[in-house]
């Protein structure tokens, strides 16, 4: 398995995840509605993970969170900290929620692709926050499909890119393992 980046390609955030702004929730929230689901804002320390609340609580209060794997982006503070999450989790408005299609979404797809958007944190220092709109059209290099004679897999339907590139999410998944 060779890690050759100079055959990557480029692809836009947003052809790659959803992105979902968080809402706010209080410390005081948390201490009054205890539970087992991840409340994640924007510090890096022990992973984003502010404390643990009641799901249900979430889902009356309609903040934003998933029940699956997803990752985390820090929108200010340490802004552009990325995380992942494997159970899930809820959003302060200090943070967005990235979700990858369920057919292609794996813990280990997941891992990769935070040490990639990892990379691209240094656009967010100096007190630049993440904004959804930068940071969906923010670029990522990915490895690519390739078909068996060696050649780049085009998708007519251009999903992922403009010119047809379609990350090898197999390949990132191998990586990981």
């Amino acid at each position: 398995m060779n890690l050759d980046i100079k055959k990557w390609k480029e692809f836009k955030v947003s052809s790659v995840f959803t992105i979902h702004n968080g809402k706010g929730i209080t410390k005081e929230e948390i201490e009054e509605n205890a539970g087992n689901f991840t409340v994640v804002q924007s510090g890096e320390e022990n992973n984003g993970v502010l404390g643990k609340i009641d799901r249900n609580y979430c889902e009356v209060m309609n903040y934003t969170f998933s029940d699956k794997p997803c990752l985390t982006v820090a929108r200010s503070g340490s802004a552009g900290f990325v995380s992942f999450q494997a159970d899930g989790c809820v959003v302060g408005d200090s943070a967005k929620i990235l979700l990858l299609d369920e057919e292609i979404a794996s813990n280990e797809v997941y891992t990769f692709l935070q040490t990639i958007l990892s990379a691209n944190r240094f656009k967010y220092a100096y007190g630049r926050k993440v904004t959804e709109s930068k940071y969906m059209n923010d670029t990522i290099k990915l490895p690519v499909q390739y078909n068996e004679d060696g050649t780049i897999y085009m998708d007519a339907s251009k999903k992922y890119s403009d010119d047809g590139y379609v990350p090898d999410w197999q390949w990132m998944e191998k990586y990981i393992k």
